[in-house]
Order: C-alpha cells, then sequence, then structure tokens
C-alpha cells in the first residue's frame, strides 16, 4: 500500500510544492488507505491533490467526473505538462487524440481520465472505462449533484449507478461551496458507505467583500467601479448573455482590455478569451455563471455581480474566483429595490411550497441587506460561525457598536416620542442580534458614524425602517378584521401589534394565544397578519 511519506514526495517532484497545505495530509492518507473521503474546502484549499496523488502514488485508474469541457481540458493539460498521465475524453475529441487516450487506457499507461457526467452515462464510454479498470472514482464540484446547492446537474444523479457499473470503486468527492443539508444530499446520493468528512474553513482572508445599492445609471457605477481597479484583473458576473455582451462592449469603448464569455459562444473562441484572460493581468471578463469553475488564475483581484445571483452559494463560490494568490482582492456586489422584492416575492411565495428554497431567498436578501459583518452573513449559510472579518464594508464602516447603541438609545429616549423610542430600540436589537434592516443609498453613510448627528441620522433610518414594517401589519390587520366583520383595533390591540414586531410568533397558534381570539376571526383569516409579522 503507497504511504503518505511516498504522496509527499511526489507532491514535491511533480506538482513542487514543498508540503502539503493544512487538512490535505489527513484527506490524502484516508484516500491512501482506500475509505471513501468528501472533501470541502475553499478554492484555493488543494482539494484535487486529494485524488491526484493517490492515482500517481498507487496503480490503477482514476476517473474524475468534472462539470465543464474547459475545465477538464484545462486540468488534464497541466497534469500533462507535469509529467502526469492524464487525459480528458470528451464529446469533440479529435481523432488522433481519442485514439491516444483509448491506447492509454488499455495499456495502463492513464492514470488520470476525466470525463463529464452525460458522457459517463453514455454506454460505450463506460463500457471503455470499466475495461480499464477504475480504482477510484474522483467528483470534481460535488455541490451538482445536491438538488439544494446552487448549480444542480441532473446528470450529477447519475453517478452513483454509474459507480455500481464499475464496480463500485473508491469514491473521493470535492467542492468548495456546500451548505449543512447540500453536504447532507450529496452523501445520501453518492457514497455507499459513511465517507470519511474533511471541512475546512470557508473563510477567506484576501478578500473583502462590500454590497452597494445599485445606482440609477448602473453602468456609470461599474465604470466607476472598474476605472478604480484600472490595470487590473477582474471577472464582472452577469445574468444573461446579453448583458455580458453588452458590458464588454461598454467596457471596451471606455478604454479597458475586456471580452465576453457564456455558453452562447463557439466553443473555441470560448476557449481563447479564457486563455488571454489568463495570460493577462489587466483584463475584465464579462460573463455567466458558465466561466469560472476550476480556472487556475490567482491574480483576479476583484469580482463584480453586476446582476445578483440566485443562491448565497453561487455568491460564495464566484467571489472565490478573486485573490487565489492569497493577495488582497475585493468581491462586489450591486442590488437593486427590485431585486429585495424579488427575493422577498420568491420568499414568501417559496416557504409554503419549499422551506429550503424559501431560506436561499431570505438568505441572499439578508446578505445584501445587513448590517452586520458580511463575511460572518455568508459564512452562517454555510454552517460556520466566525468573528467579524474587519475588512467588509460593514465592518470597516465600524458596523452599529455598543458605544453607539447606547448612547443613541440615550438621546432617542431624552429627546424622542414614546413610539419612536419602542422603534428605535426595537431597530437597535435588530442590528446589534445581526438581523438585517434595509438602508437606502443616500442614508448608508450615517451607520455607524459615531458622531452624534450621524447618531440622530441614525434613528432616523431605524425608526423609518420600522415605520414601514409598522404600517405594512396594521394595512394587514384591517384586511383581517374586514373579512371577520369586527373593528381593526378590536382584532389586535395598537400595544400588541408592536408587540408582534418586537417579538414575531412563530406561528399561528402562537399570534392567536398572545393577541387573543374571543371572536375567531384570527384563527379563520389570521395568515396575512402572520406572513406580515415574518417576512414585513
Amino acid at each position: 500500500m503507497a504511504s503518505l511519506d511516498a504522496a509527499r514526495e511526489i507532491l514535491r517532484t511533480r506538482f513542487r510544492f514543498d508540503d502539503f497545505l493544512p487538512g490535505q495530509a489527513e484527506a490524502v492518507a484516508a484516500a491512501l488507505d482506500g475509505e471513501d473521503v468528501f472533501v470541502l474546502w475553499p478554492t484555493g484549499g488543494g482539494k484535487s491533490l486529494v485524488y491526484q496523488l493517490p492515482a500517481l502514488a498507487r496503480p490503477g485508474l482514476t476517473l474524475v467526473v468534472s462539470p465543464l469541457v474547459a475545465l477538464m481540458r484545462d486540468q488534464a493539460q497541466k497534469l500533462a505538462r507535469l509529467g502526469v498521465p492524464a487525459a480528458a475524453l470528451y464529446a469533440d475529441l479529435e481523432p488522433d487524440a481519442y485514439a491516444r487516450l483509448r491506447a492509454g487506457l488499455e495499456n495502463g499507461a492513464l492514470r488520470l481520465l476525466y470525463i463529464a457526467p452525460e458522457r459517463l452515462a453514455d454506454p460505450e464510454a463506460l463500457a471503455m472505462v470499466r475495461a480499464a479498470g477504475v480504482r477510484a472514482l474522483a467528483i470534481d464540484e460535488a455541490h451538482c449533484i445536491s438538488q439544494w446547492g446552487h448549480d444542480f446537474r441532473p446528470e450529477y444523479r447519475r453517478i452513483a449507478a454509474a459507480a455500481g457499473a464499475l464496480g463500485a470503486p473508491q469514491i473521493i468527492a470535492a467542492t468548495a461551496t456546500a451548505s449543512p443539508r447540500t453536504r447532507a444530499d450529496i452523501v445520501e446520493n453518492i457514497f455507499a458507505r459513511p465517507p470519511r468528512l474533511c471541512i475546512g474553513s470557508f473563510r477567506r482572508p484576501s478578500v473583502a467583500l462590500s454590497a452597494q445599492p445599485r445606482a440609477r445609471d448602473r453602468f456609470a457605477q461599474l465604470l466607476a467601479l472598474v476605472a478604480a481597479r484600472k490595470g487590473k484583473s477582474g471577472i464582472v458576473y452577469c445574468a444573461s448573455r446579453a448583458m455580458a455582451d453588452r458590458v464588454a462592449d461598454l467596457l471596451n469603448g471606455a478604454g479597458f482590455a475586456a471580452a465576453s464569455y457564456h455558453a452562447g459562444l463557439p466553443s473555441d473562441l470560448r476557449a481563447a478569451r479564457q486563455d488571454e484572460f489568463l495570460a493577462r493581468t489587466d483584463m475584465v471578463m464579462a460573463a455567466t455563471i458558465a466561466f469560472g469553475l476550476g480556472v487556475d488564475k490567482p491574480d483576479v483581484r476583484f469580482v463584480i455581480h453586476f446582476d445578483p445571483p440566485h443562491h448565497l452559494e453561487t455568491l460564495y463560490q464566484e467571489t472565490g474566483r478573486a485573490g487565489r494568490d492569497g493577495a488582497a482582492a475585493e468581491a462586489i456586489a450591486l442590488y437593486g429595490e427590485r431585486d429585495i422584492a424579488v427575493l422577498r416575492a420568491a420568499r414568501l411565495d417559496l416557504a409554503r411550497v419549499d422551506p429550503a428554497a424559501g431560506f436561499r431567498a431570505k438568505a441572499l436578501s439578508d446578505y445584501f441587506q445587513t448590517w452586520r459583518c458580511r463575511e460572518q452573513t455568508l459564512l452562517a449559510v454555510l454552517g460556520e460561525e466566525a468573528p467579524p472579518c474587519g475588512q467588509c464594508d460593514n465592518c470597516r464602516r465600524g458596523g452599529f457598536g455598543l458605544r453607539q447603541a447606547a448612547f443613541l438609545a440615550a438621546r432617542i429616549a431624552r429627546d424622542g416620542p414614546r413610539e419612536m423610542l419602542a422603534l428605535a430600540r426595537h431597530g437597535l436589537e435588530l442590528c446589534l442580534s445581526g438581523r438585517s434592516s434595509p438602508v437606502a443609498e443616500e442614508e448608508e453613510a450615517a451607520i455607524g458614524a459615531p458622531a452624534e448627528e450621524g447618531l440622530r441620522q441614525a434613528a432616523r433610518v431605524l425608526c423609518a425602517g420600522q415605520d414601514r414594517r409598522l404600517r405594512a401589519l396594521r394595512a394587514a390587520r384591517i384586511v383581517v378584521a374586514r373579512r371577520g366583520g369586527v373593528a381593526p383595533a378590536r382584532l389586535i390591540a395598537e400595544e400588541a401589534l408592536m408587540g408582534l414586531i418586537e417579538s414575531p410568533p412563530a406561528d399561528l397558534e402562537e399570534l392567536v394565544a398572545r393577541c387573543g381570539d374571543e371572536s375567531g376571526v384570527l384563527s379563520r383569516h389570521g395568515a396575512p397578519i402572520l406572513e406580515t409579522v415574518r417576512y414585513g
């Protein structure tokens, strides 16, 4: 059996690394011992070596399932340049290359073969690799297996059946992004036996996170952001192919080196643009989600989400394209009121039929609107607790510290009316507990300001936000009261209404218990009030 020392020697001589990164030695040792392994590390953590090193340290073929042809080709070419016998099998492989690949399988020369999940489902391809004998099956970007993941691929669900057809080889799964629920789904759907879980921290100390309200002229805003980073390499993520093309044209017209990348472009053009991006240090790529998986460019200095992604996990995955060399980098997300409204509607609609989907919509809107450390908010969705990062936009502003909160509360108690005090107190509690509250663009500078006038402005922001919630709750109370034919104040008293904002009830039963329901109207028609309390 191959030893960890043998793998370490290969690491030094073939891959030219002095030693393992934190956690790598444990994962590689488990793989060498034949255990099934599930590796969950952030981008740049060295996940691929967990299956590459064992593939070279012991005999047999390791089959690597990968989601993109460009990613497979890139990985195989890099390994070949290091003298590693590796190849990639995909549909438009040239005849000579296919013949060499097949010969390498037949004579046992190949150690690593990259393949797409769709190709693995092809009977001819499956028979060819089965005949070669597969010792280990590695699954890259394993989050694609899970329907709860941010980039679900139905074809990945068929991998388990393919593994059975290949004689149940050792399974090594790896991904950079998976929430606790996604992890459980991956384990259930791909592993026949409990795997060794190797989970690292998701923190990215080199990447400073921020979110900005979208300006009325969003294109001028983008130009200003890129101009402030002129001469640096970056990625601008867009929601559609047309927008990626438009952004690339805009940047080129303003004198920046830029190109677009999306699935609608010919494969040779995509490859050429990716190669140029990898070679240059000053190019900006305007891209859809099709760009970036596994692209090993260490010097990306900024990532801008021009359009919000669908999931917070997607945002995390894509921000990981920045700062892989460990030097300072930025990840900036732009959002607008319409985006928040869409997420709020999705949260309400999905929560009824799909609680997990509703949670994902809420997580993303919370990330945009939170006043707490943005990295803490992001990592909480991935199941990790962390101290404030100290470098996100909220941390740089100072957030809302205890000193500011106490000072503000004292001023409002002295100067403000009773209702303002209650609303502001609730806003402070939300802020200090890390729950989110919306902030208008022009009011953003007031948050965290230590000066008295800044705190007064912050009080107005807090009160305005909570006043909107109270108005919405009163409107819902009127709707329910009319349905039941009772007066709104008799349905729920004003003081009780304020209490619902202070401490939202968990369900309709608790709402009825706290507010009383002599007429039975709340029990029959109270759902709108409950939803307004929960979601605003």
